[in-house]
């Protein structure tokens, strides 16, 4: 077992035999990309994702008007891909970079679907990864609605605080759908308040 730690991470959201899990080691390619490296650009097939081995990435979208907005982070452990986009077979709309020098585990979908037709683990472990997106993009949608940039902001950090220093500053205010020069005011705010 060449990933063991991911193993376990995975296993964790269901119950996956490590005989199962050593075939889709066997199926994956580890990929290495440089500091602002795309994984995915509009366009590309959907046709693969990746699981983080190392390092962090930023999920794309662009306006037609050109407009930057940050829909994910995604660090150590967790998945990247077009998710939408592979469901609907269509090509990729989102930009996937890395934010650092970083490593993923590569999966072609024809291959995970291979996985899946072999065992009822893969199909439970997809569901899980989907449940938890799908909660994810609610609780996000959420905040959107009920929260101000400033508390957006707050439970942002307190919610992803291996994000520190890693991500700049302009992609957070993206991803918080504020300005930089909000997100700025803001963070000078609360650095004044008393403790």
């Amino acid at each position: 077992m060449r990933f063991p730690k991911l193993f376990e991470r995975l296993a964790a959201l269901a119950p996956l035999p490590p005989e199962e899990w050593e075939k889709a080691e066997a199926v994956a390619r580890e990929q290495a990309l440089d500091k602002r490296e795309l994984f995915l650009r509009p366009g590309d097939p959907a046709d693969r994702f990746a699981v983080v081995l190392q390092g962090v990435f930023r999920a794309v979208r662009v306006s037609a008007r050109g407009q930057e907005s940050i829909k994910a982070f995604r660090a150590e452990g967790e998945l990247i891909g077009a998710y939408a986009e592979m469901l609907q077979h269509l090509p990729s709309m989102t930009t996937i970079e890395a934010l650092a020098p970083s490593r993923v585990l590569v999966f072609q979908t024809r291959d995970f679907q291979a996985l899946e037709s072999g065992h009822v683990c893969w199909e439970r472990l997809a569901r899980r990864v989907a449940e938890h997106h799908f909660i994810l993009k609610e609780r996000r949608e959420q905040e959107f609605l009920d929260l101000s940039a400033e508390e957006r902001l707050v439970k942002f950090w307190d919610e992803h605080p291996h994000l520190k220093g890693r991500v700049p500053q302009r992609d957070v205010a993206a991803y918080l759908g504020i300005t930089e020069v909000a997100l700025s005011r803001i963070m000078s705010r609360r650095r004044k308040r008393p403790e």
